[in-house]
């Protein structure tokens, strides 16, 4: 279905709702329904994802809406992670390389871990290559690490730098001139890896993706394209609309 301002129809909708703090589901879709009194609730659940998706409005709770657009994700990125990652464009100039830190999660969890991981991604085939440059350099490097390896080898002192497969197609953006993964894919990749990221399960998670869902402008086609990427995207949209 092709959905136009004439069917989402914005100026009524502004008109009815500029001045309320807070819209829930339930007002938008009494909205809809003063207009087609036959609107379907799946009808309208795909148009509250176009107005979010268009910056129409925010989501600033479950269920719950305001006018205006979130902001887009952009971390800060500390000195030493773009210096990494220059070090490894310099080493290795054609590389599709990624990296982030779950340091960028900890405003949004419940409970703060000591020590962060740096997450270093890498086209198929290269992560070996990467791992024995940055280990003669660097310490605490781990090549697709199990927890048990972790448990056993990692230094609790230092952050750890993990070197992963970068999945194709997989989305990322450049901030501050260094290639990071959306956020989409960091909420699917927190989500289905569960052993790399033990430390952000349960309640830490949930809390997680609330903050980023009110905080930040989601792209749910963009996050579920890379959720059935990875052949779990029915999984991660349950999950997630089990949170949000």
């Amino acid at each position: 279905m092709i959905i136009t301002e004439t069917t989402l129809h914005i100026d009524a909708l502004k008109k009815r709702f500029i001045n309320v703090e807070s819209i829930s589901v339930k007002d938008i879709f009494q909205f809809y329904r003063s207009k087609d009194e036959f609107v379907k609730k799946s009808t309208v659940d795909w148009r509250i994802y176009k107005l979010v998706d268009n910056g129409i409005i925010q989501r600033i709770g479950r269920g719950k809406y305001k006018f205006g657009k979130q902001k887009e994700f952009t971390p800060l990125i500390s000195k030493s992670t773009k210096s990494l990652y220059n070090k490894l464009k310099r080493e290795f100039p054609y590389l599709e390389i990624s990296i982030w830190s779950t340091e960028w999660l900890r405003d949004w969890m419940l409970h703060i871990p000591r020590n962060h991981e740096v997450i270093i991604e890498t086209e198929k085939g290269t992560e070996e290559s990467v791992f024995y440059y940055l280990s003669e350099i660097r310490k605490n490097v781990f090549l697709n690490p199990s927890i048990d390896i972790l448990d056993m080898y990692a230094n609790e002192d230092k952050d750890k730098i993990i070197i992963r497969n970068l999945i194709t197609d997989a989305p990322l953006q450049r901030t501050n001139n260094v290639q990071i993964p959306s956020i989409e894919k960091i909420i699917v990749d927190l989500i289905l890896d569960t052993e790399l990221y033990s430390n952000y399960q349960g309640r830490d998670l949930e809390s997680i993706i609330e903050n980023v869902y009110n905080l930040y402008s989601i792209k749910e086609d963009r996050l579920l394209r890379y959720a059935k990427r990875r052949r779990k995207r029915e999984y991660v949209e349950s999950v997630i609309k089990d949170i949000v």
